[in-house]
């Protein structure tokens, strides 16, 4: 018998690289749906076959020897091959394939991604997508999502990023409110008015450009929250100003529940990217996805920033 035999017993090598994983018979067992006794049963045969350790147990829990470690460490080469084969024909003979599964905050969810995955989805019938909502820029989620769309970088490790352009923004505030309190004439007047401030984002100054010129005002309000879904329904009850972005109240401004001021002097240097793995070959279903977006909102906003001449 060949002396590697042993590391031609898939079951057992899958085992080892759980339990090398997980440092625990007991999670090791979990995942694969069995029990520590046959994980352990499994590490003991291949350490006998191999004629050296690959553990050290003791009541503190379990260690990787130096060779376990080697092995673990070629394991994982393995394995990255195999994907990589495996990703690589899928892509070629069936393109976007499986489950996808997207993140992104809850109102451009809602606004912006929800319809574009539905025409997306229309060109893969086999493909399903799961579009996660999150609380407004979050940056701690699990690594467990193919595409996290966000203007902010996850914490996730190993992520590369597609620009999808910028965020456009619109001041607003109820009519009720400025016939109440009036309508301010210049950025500058803000100063004297109740804006609703979202806590989550940056910046916390409202940016516009007027002329050539860069213009922060330091607003500040009676009311604040981390969340623009919060702040809108503040803004159409009247109770202030509001900066939020253009997609999150289309329609509020489309039925004028809500009016728009410095529409042309309002700036946007909030821009939104597509974090995904950079691994070397990515599922079809990743990377056609992140050229969709791209294609369909890159593009639309760059034109729209192009056409758009600030005044006052």
């Amino acid at each position: 018998m060949s002396l590697t035999a042993a590391l031609r017993d898939l079951n057992k090598l899958n085992a080892f690289v759980r339990v090398a994983e997980r440092l625990s018979f007991t999670k090791a067992a979990a995942d694969l749906r069995t029990t520590p006794s046959v994980i352990s049963k499994h590490m003991k045969e291949l350490e006998d076959a191999l004629g050296f350790s690959l553990l050290n147990r003791s009541t503190h829990g379990i260690v990787l020897t130096d060779a376990g470690e080697e092995l673990f460490q070629n394991c994982l080469q393995m394995l990255a091959t195999l994907d990589d084969y495996v990703v690589k024909t899928r892509n070629l003979q069936t393109g976007p394939y499986g489950t996808l599964r997207v993140q992104a905050t809850s109102d451009y969810a809602r606004c912006v991604l929800s319809p574009l995955i539905r025409e997306f989805v229309g060109r893969y019938p086999t493909l399903r997508i799961h579009l996660f909502a999150a609380p407004d820029n979050v940056n701690s989620v699990d690594d467990g999502f193919d595409v996290i769309v966000a203007s902010t970088k996850p914490s996730v490790p190993g992520l590369v990023d597609r620009d999808l352009g910028g965020i456009a923004h619109v001041v607003c505030a109820s009519p009720d409110y400025f016939q109440r309190v009036g309508r301010p004439k210049q950025p500058q007047d803000l100063l004297d008015h109740n804006c609703l401030v979202n806590l989550s984002t940056a910046p916390k100054d409202w940016p516009f450009q007027v002329a050539s010129r860069q213009l922060l005002v330091a607003v500040k309000g009676t009311l604040s929250s981390n969340s623009a879904d919060v702040l809108i329904p503040m803004a159409l009850q009247g109770s202030g100003i509001v900066r939020v972005p253009r997609y999150a109240v289309n329609a509020e401004l489309a039925n004028k529940s809500l009016e728009a001021i410095f529409e042309g002097a309002t700036a946007s240097p909030e821009r939104v990217c597509a974090y995904y793995s950079k691994a070397k070959h990515l599922p079809a279903k990743t990377m056609d996805f992140v050229n969709f977006l791209q294609s369909s909102i890159g593009v639309r906003t760059k034109s729209r920033g192009a056409a758009r001449v600030p005044s006052t």
